[in-house]
C-alpha cells in the first residue's frame, strides 16, 4: 500500500511519463494480492469472532437456564420454609397443650396428696 502510494506520487510528479504499463500492472497485481491477504486475514478474524459469539450465546443460554432453575429452587425452598414454620408452630402448640395437661394432672395429684396428708394428720 505504501509502495503504491509512492508509485502514484512518483507518477504524478513525473507526469506519468516514464511509467510503463508493466510497472502499473505489477503495482496493481501487488495491490490486489495485498488486498486479498488483508481480506483473508479479516475473514479469518471474523470467523474467530463468529465462533466466540456462538460460544457466548451458548453460555448465555446455559446461564439463563440455570437462573430459571435457581428461581424454581428458591420458590420451592420458600414454600418448604413456610411449611416448616407452620409445622414448627403446630408442634410448639401441641407441646404446650401437653405440658399444660400434665401440669393440671400433677396439680390435681398434688392437691389429692395434700388432702390425704391433712386427713392423716387429723386422725
Amino acid at each position: 500500500m505504501r509502495r503504491l502510494a509512492l508509485c502514484a506520487a512518483a507518477a504524478i510528479l513525473a507526469g506519468c511519463g516514464g511509467v510503463s504499463k508493466q510497472e502499473l500492472d505489477a503495482v496493481k497485481a501487488e495491490m490486489l494480492a495485498n488486498d486479498e491477504q488483508k481480506a483473508a486475514a479479516l475473514r479469518q478474524e471474523l470467523s474467530g469472532v463468529k465462533d466466540d459469539y456462538v460460544k457466548v450465546q451458548k453460555i448465555e443460554q446455559e446461564v439463563i437456564a440455570r437462573l430459571a432453575e435457581m428461581k424454581k429452587l428458591q420458590e420451592q425452598l420458600t414454600q418448604l420454609s413456610q411449611e416448616l414454620q407452620v409445622r414448627s408452630e403446630r408442634a410448639a402448640t401441641s407441646s404446650l397443650k401437653v405440658l399444660e395437661f400434665e401440669e393440671k394432672l400433677l396439680s390435681d395429684r398434688l392437691a389429692e396428696l395434700r388432702r390425704l396428708i391433712q386427713e392423716l394428720k387429723s386422725r
